[in-house]
């Protein structure tokens, strides 16, 4: 009866014959007055493609009009237009109107292009005006007509507008070499006009939802957005000329979302729109837009979501519809995905463009690419796609139901369970997985839930193989321990069957075990190594016992070993009448604190009593107490073992039994067994006392995670605000105070913080600490300690613990539960053996407060050696309390003694290195304050002379002192800088660095600066002329052969008035000589050639 209301419920929220939808405060409503609430789906890709959408893998194409530009370079424009007219006729269909109706959807948010309405203004055949083109309103009309029978709206969305809205030019065919929307006058008036021309052809269309007047709009407009409402008042203007029936639809700028200047309505049929994607879907999620609604009185919609998995998208909606707001998901069609209705297949023809695209693969000839295209086309019909029919369910019947359906249909037993196909419904009711959608938006890594991207959309991982044997093409793979798969079977013959497990692995070890109706039906299989991860084998589970009807199975993986399985086979072996009655495994309770015995026949009720004494139960090799033993109807071969203590999910637990009381229901006796391993489940909690890393949340409301520069590295949650929590599991094994030290960072005002526990059923509250402080450390990850002690007990057993913000502002890496302290000082209390201490004494590992002084009682100074290698430094000590008598070590010298009114001492004769000196107090065994200093000496004395002899000048470079003396040819000057440059006379310089320290020594360099000389004709006949700059009177010259013997020698005049003088070669062979001149300013060396 439940699913009766609940279909007619839907039948008659969606299939309604009222139109025209208006605002009524803050409800969308139809011309009855009934709340609408949108449930809508977009097409997108369709009339804009999405460059991102068009690939197998992640990246993009480009945008529409770079696609078109590459298309067009391979198969020219006449056929890049004949396919993207032949795109627009396929992928989006009167079918797929249909479709969406019967899977439940109620309305259409169709993403326009603006160039199918008018041309861009570039190609304006007059500036100015506007060109209007048939084919976009012809596919508008379309989609009206398609949906009218369904009773569908259709809400126009403007995804595409002149110039481009946006800088993310996928979602907006934005073309940076040309002028955006908001860089031109005339890209916003055709997208005023284009409105008005829309409203003024549909004005009195009933199935117009609303106009969504610009899409995600993602550009810096300043002073608050007022270009953006600038140009949404104008369009609503232009619209209101000619249409007062339908609702305008406003978006934010940065992806919708920035209502910055956008408010208060100015348009009493409004609606704001948000979009959202990849981030949390808590119960607060939307309280940053639900103020909006509220303050203003106007209706809220979703306009767009998706790209996520099934789990997403059913909490995603759930959020939604519980705040009462209308929402459209993105998108119907998709090449390479999983998260879409629909995925279009990519031929290798389309495969070799992409390459040559990406990879600079093999060029496609023009046919080639022809044919690839049109391929697309064609493949984009709905009839050709790979259809994904858990989307349509995860957003329309999961939000309202646990219930799981089959996924087709009861598959049938004796024979083959392919374990891809796992009922529909949501995660730990059809399945459990660990990985179920990504939140990177608010966690700030992606989460891949579908490790393997096929055939589903939930989080399990599902690959493809090529197995011809109890295959369907598809495999359940990357399976963690706890996870488990449900199934909708029928059982045609009761029986014992034998099931042929179908695996593949690598590794030797993965384990899995059955389930029927929520009672273990066999052992936990282990699996052994196939070779390899596509090499099926059959191994057999034989004994399971299987009654006739309809029923569920799980199949549950009990290992982090990975193993890739295919399928179920069931065989029956058997009669049940002829099956021994046998334990099968254990398990523990969802209680966590019992054990599940599982027996493979239903049990006679009344034998299980007086049983209790042969049950024996270990755990951790430990025999524990059973208090009692009970049965439980809806599980009729189920014994249940309850403990007096709470189980963790890091025990052992084995159990044996041993007599002949318990008969099944046909009157067979059950089998004794012993140390039966028991299949712990149990969810990992945090055991107090202990360390509780608080990324690590059970759930958590307005909080985030980031990386953390703390010590030991990890996240820690940030971005606290006041009534801010996160929850966790604890264990605790006695009731017991604690003191708990937090680990925190806050850049300024700090925060305040309370504990307390939850009761799991009635969600009641126990504050265990009321209230601490936070305080500023200077910086978001300048971490510090802080502690406090709980003002209440934590009782024994498990709990969810509650971490509540006060006062948001600051960020935690972890909390240490730890032996309660109540003077704080580090020391629980159970050790402690000097309580009250005093706050923030040094106490020992007792508690007990140790002798120490303030660090500025003593002064350590250093005096360093004079010189190198010299032993005369000095260590002068002194303190401030001189109470009390001081013996002093220093490091290979002899104590020193500070006593009585004596507060100083020194340590002489010191050579260069590093001395540890250490203050010990005479009567005071166990203190003593070390400090360690280093006696230095003065460094070698470095110079770097630098001659630049074509400007006669000297560059030194120094190290090694403060002050230097440098002399030149007997002129000395004090240098307080490293660097030191001046001019050099002709002739012969002596450079000298040294410095007042004569242990360090002294740097010299003889340097000659040479006139200039000029020296021509050059080649000669006769004799070389050469010009000597300078005074000198004489100069000698010589000649060598281009071999390096000497030719001659001779001192030669220069005359005062031309400075000139010959080099005679008159004499000479043809050939090359070196000639050298030298006088008292001159040295200069060169060759010429006597021809």
């Amino acid at each position: 009866m439940n699913k009766i209301f609940y279909i007619l419920i839907l039948f008659f929220s969606t299939i309604s014959t009222a139109q025209n939808l208006k605002t009524d405060g803050k409800k969308i409503v139809d011309e009855n007055g009934s709340e609408v609430l949108l449930r809508g789906y977009a097409p997108g890709g369709w009339l804009l493609i999405e460059g991102y959408m068009m690939h197998e893998t992640d990246g993009s194409v480009g945008a529409q009009h770079e696609i078109k530009e590459k298309l067009t370079d391979l198969m020219g424009s006449d056929k890049t237009e004949e396919f993207f007219k032949k795109w627009r006729e396929n992928h989006f269909t009167k079918r797929d109107v249909d479709s969406l109706a019967a899977w439940g959807f109620n309305s259409i948010r169709v993403p326009l292009h603006y160039n199918l309405f008018t041309l861009p203004i570039q190609e304006e055949p007059v500036s100015g005006q506007n060109t209007w083109l048939d084919i976009g309103f012809d596919i508008v009309d379309n989609i009206l007509e398609w949906a009218k029978p369904h009773s569908m709206y259709v809400i126009l969305d403007l995804h595409a507008a002149p110039g481009g809205q946006g800088r993310n030019t996928d979602i907006s065919d934005y073309d940076p070499d040309k002028p955006s929307l908001w860089e031109s006058e005339q890209n916003k008036s055709k997208t005023v006009a284009l409105w008005k021309k829309i409203a003024e052809r549909y004005k009195d269309n009933e199935w117009i939802g609303g106009y969504d007047l610009l899409n995600e709009t993602n550009w810096e407009l300043p002073d608050g957005n007022k270009a953006l409402k600038d140009l949404f008042v104008r369009i609503t203007d232009a619209i209101r000329e000619v249409d007062d029936k339908h609702i305008i639809i406003i978006e934010g700028n940065d992806y919708a979302n920035n209502f910055t200047g956008l408010t208060p309505p100015w348009d009493d049929n409004m609606v704001y729109s948000f979009h959202k994607y990849w981030n949390s879907t808590n119960d607060d999620d939307l309280n940053w837009i639900l103020p909006l609604r509220d303050e203003h009185n106007v209706p809220l919609w979703m306009g767009e979501s998706g790209e996520n998995s099934n789990t997403w998208y059913t909490d995603a909606v759930t959020l939604f519809e519980d705040n009462n707001v209308g929402w459209a998901w993105w998108a119907m069609k998709k090449i390479g995905s999983v998260n879409s209705p629909y995925r279009i297949r990519v031929n290798d023809g389309y495969q070799k463009i992409l390459n040559y695209w990406k990879d600079g693969g093999d060029k496609p000839s023009e046919q080639e690419t022809y044919d690839a295209m049109m391929k697309l086309a064609d493949n984009a019909l709905s009839e050709n796609c790979i259809y994904r029919k858990g989307i349509s369910d995860a957003l329309i019947r999961q939000p309202h139901t646990n219930n799981t359906i089959p996924f087709k249909k009861r598959q049938d037993i004796p024979g083959v369970v392919f374990l891809s196909d796992y009922d529909l419904g949501k995660n730990n009711h059809a399945y459990y997985d660990n990985d179920i959608a990504t939140y990177h938006q608010s966690s700030g890594s992606f989460t891949a839930w579908n490790r393997g991207w096929k055939y589903r959309n939930d989080g399990v991982d599902i690959e493809d193989n090529s197995d011809n044997t109890n295959s369907n093409g598809y495999h359940i793979g990357f399976v963690e321990k706890g996870e488990w798969t449900k199934y909708s079977i029928n059982i045609n013959s009761s029986g014992v069957y034998r099931v042929r497990v179908r695996h593949a692995s690598e590794q030797s070890g993965g384990q899995l075990y059955l389930s029927l109706n929520d009672q273990n039906a066999s052992p936990i299989l282990t699996t052994n190594s196939s070779g390899s991860w596509f090499s099926f084998i059959n191994t057999a589970i034989d004994g399971v016992i299987l009654e006739e009807g309809e029923h569920s199975i799980k199949v549950h993986f009990n290992s982090d070993v990975p193993i890739n399985i295919s399928s179920l086979y069931f065989e029956k072996t058997g009669e049940i009448s002829s099956a021994p009655f046998n334990s099968i495994s254990g398990k523990t309770g969802s209680d966590e604190k019992s054990v599940e015995l599982f027996l493979n026949q239903e049990i006679s009720s009344s034998t299980v009593d007086g049983s209790l004494d042969n049950f024996e139960v270990s755990i951790n090799g430990e025999i524990k107490t059973i208090n009692s033993i009970t049965l439980n109807s809806s599980k009729p071969k189920t014994i249940f073992l309850n403990l007096s203590d709470n189980l963790l999910y890091t025990d052992v637990i084995k159990v044996s039994y041993s007599g002949d009381l318990i008969k099944s229901k046909n009157s067979k006796t059950l089998n004794s067994f012993t140390n039966l391993d028991v299949v712990n489940d149990l969810d990992p909690r945090f055991v107090i006392p202990g360390k509780v890393e608080v990324e690590d949340y059970l759930r958590m409301l307005g909080l985030g995670t980031e990386d953390t520069a703390d010590d030991g590295g990890g996240s820690n949650i940030g971005y606290t605000d006041t009534g801010d929590y996160a929850d966790y599991k604890i264990f605790t094994n006695s009731a017991s105070k604690y003191s708990i030290d937090f680990r925190v960072a806050s850049e300024s005002n700090g925060g305040k913080i309370a504990l307390s526990l939850v009761e799991q059923n009635t969600s009641r509250e126990y504050v265990i600490l009321s209230e601490l402080d936070i305080p500023s450390t200077g910086g978001w990850q300048d971490w510090v300690t802080v502690t406090g002690n709980l003002e209440n007990n934590i009782p024994k057993g498990i709990f969810v613990l509650r971490l509540k913000v006060l006062d948001g502002g600051f960020n935690m890496n972890w909390m240490q539960f730890r032996d309660i302290d109540s003077d704080l000082d580090g020391v629980g209390d159970s050790m402690d053996q000097c309580p009250d201490t005093p706050a923030g004494s040094t106490v020992d590992v007792n508690g007990c407060k140790i002798f120490e002084l303030p660090i500025n009682n003593y002064r350590v100074e250093v005096a360093s050696a004079t010189c190198i290698g010299t032993s005369d430094g000095v260590i002068d000590l002194s303190v401030e309390d001189a109470s009390f008598d001081y013996t002093v070590t220093i490091t290979g010298k002899d104590n020193l003694t500070i006593t009585g009114t004596s507060k100083t001492g020194s340590v002489t004769g010191l050579a260069k290195g590093t001395y540890e000196v250490c203050f010990k107090v005479d009567g005071q065994a166990n203190y003593e304050q070390c400090f360690e200093v280093v006696v230095g000496e003065p460094p070698a004395l470095t110079a770097f002379i630098d001659i630049d002899n074509d400007n006669k000048k000297t560059s030194i470079t120094m190290s090694g002192s403060k002050i230097y003396n440098v002399t030149i040819n007997g002129m000395k000057q004090s240098i307080n800088s490293d660097t030191f440059e001046t001019e050099l006379s002709t002739g012969l310089n002596i450079i000298r660095v040294a410095t007042d320290l004569e242990c360090q020594g002294f740097v010299e360099k003889e340097v000659f600066i040479s006139e200039d000389i000029h020296y021509y004709p050059n080649p000669t006949e006769t004799d070389v002329k050469v010009h000597v700059g300078g005074k000198d009177t004489r100069v000698k010259v010589s000649v060598f052969s281009e071999k390096g013997d000497l030719i001659y020698t001779s001192q030669q005049d220069i005359s005062d008035a031309s400075r000139k003088t010959n080099i005679d070669l008159v004499n000479q062979l043809p050939g090359t000589y070196i000639v050298i001149l030298e006088s008292k300013t001159v040295r200069k060396t060169f060759k010429v050639i006597r021809k």
